[in-house]
């Protein structure tokens, strides 16, 4: 299963389109080293975006992809005070991403990790700890939650 370090998470992510976050997480993601090709991976976000929206509701969303370019198993996460428009389930604004990676092979590590922080994203204390948590306690948080 994927952990967190405190390099996984930025509390002020810039951009101000779906496009302009996933290309963001997508330089998390090569500064963390846990993919080869930067704009491979982006690619991959992209085209799960264009087949169904990954916004939850609530103000979160969940882009995530499996590709040959992923090295291990990761977690990212990003938030920022502007909502951004994600054509989400309730169509609110996203301003909370869950940013997952899984290896080619690794289609049974984003389906449990996608599943269990499902299970939890129906849960408004859970949201609000997102939203509103430090860095630290989002770090113990989504740890404690993808270690379950």
């Amino acid at each position: 299963m994927a952990y967190l370090t405190a390099d996984c998470i930025n509390l002020n992510i810039s951009g101000n389109s779906a496009y302009s976050v996933l290309k963001a997480l997508a330089d998390m993601a090569e500064k963390q080293g846990v993919i080869t090709d930067r704009n491979a991976f982006l690619q991959t976000l992209l085209l799960r975006e264009k087949m169904h929206s990954t916004g939850f509701g609530a103000g979160i969303a969940v882009p995530h992809g499996k590709s040959a370019c992923v090295t291990r198993p990761f977690v990212l996460f990003a938030r920022k005070a502007q909502g951004v428009d994600w054509q989400a389930s309730d169509d609110e604004p996203v301003n909370c991403w869950i940013c997952l990676g899984v290896p080619q092979a690794g289609e049974e590590d984003q389906v449990k990790m996608i599943g269990t922080l499902c299970r939890k994203l129906i849960h408004a204390d859970f949201i609000a700890q997102l939203k509103q948590g430090d860095s630290s306690q989002i770090l113990t948080l989504l740890n404690q939650t993808l270690g379950e």
